[in-house]
């Protein structure tokens, strides 16, 4: 495919770009993953004792409960004896909202859970490189030029080239990126090859 037109130079800094931008994607990935956990609040912190057992624990004192609230000290404390069971709407909606607020857990994050999200739907490649082609059906391209492209991948291309990145092989991810936006943009009839001989960007959205 594509990348022998590309100076070894080119090609060192593409492999670069490539797997900055597919980092930078695992990480906001990870963020993402990490956000829809501190959305949904655990099964242990469904109830108004272990709520307001969480804020004391975390705020250090029945006072700072209190004022974190807006209610009495002693309204605190009852629940935190399991004297009251059952909040009026109103201060059950505060009590969740503060321990939210406070809520920071930190999954267990793996990279195959990671490489699965980033890969579910296929990745969207933004490029801005020069590319050109020749086929037996429709003629060629002799003057190769820089186009920005914004193709989606398909989800098994998406997974070849995160395998790629992981076993560190630049030429093979760059291939398979390349192959894989040429084949989204020129639409391949069976007698057209394309080439990418310069990547001057490239991000991913997933």
């Amino acid at each position: 495919m594509a990348l022998q037109f590309m100076s070894p130079d080119r090609q060192r800094a593409a492999e670069h770009r490539l797997f900055t931008a597919l980092a930078k994607t695992a990480d906001q990935v990870r963020a993402g993953i990490i956000a829809t956990a501190r959305r949904s609040l655990p099964t242990r912190l469904r109830t108004p004792h272990a709520q307001v057992t969480y804020l004391h624990r975390r705020t250090g004192s029945t006072r700072a409960v209190a004022d974190l609230l807006g209610v009495h000290p002693e309204t605190v404390r009852r629940y935190l004896k399991g004297l009251r069971k059952h909040p009026p709407a109103a201060f059950a909606a505060r009590l969740e909202t503060a321990v939210r607020s406070l809520y920071r857990p930190r999954p267990r994050i793996s990279r195959a859970q990671i490489d699965a999200a980033m890969c579910a739907r296929g990745l969207r490649a933004n490029v801005r490189g020069t590319f050109g082609f020749s086929s037996t059906g429709v003629g060629s391209s002799d003057d190769p030029r820089e186009r920005w492209l914004n193709e989606d991948l398909t989800r098994e291309t998406s997974r070849a080239l995160v395998a790629a990145w992981h076993a560190s092989d630049g030429a093979r991810a760059l291939d398979i990126v390349s192959q894989g936006v040429c084949e989204a943009y020129f639409r391949f009839d069976p007698g057209m090859v394309a080439e990418m001989s310069h990547l001057a960007y490239i991000d991913f959205e997933h």
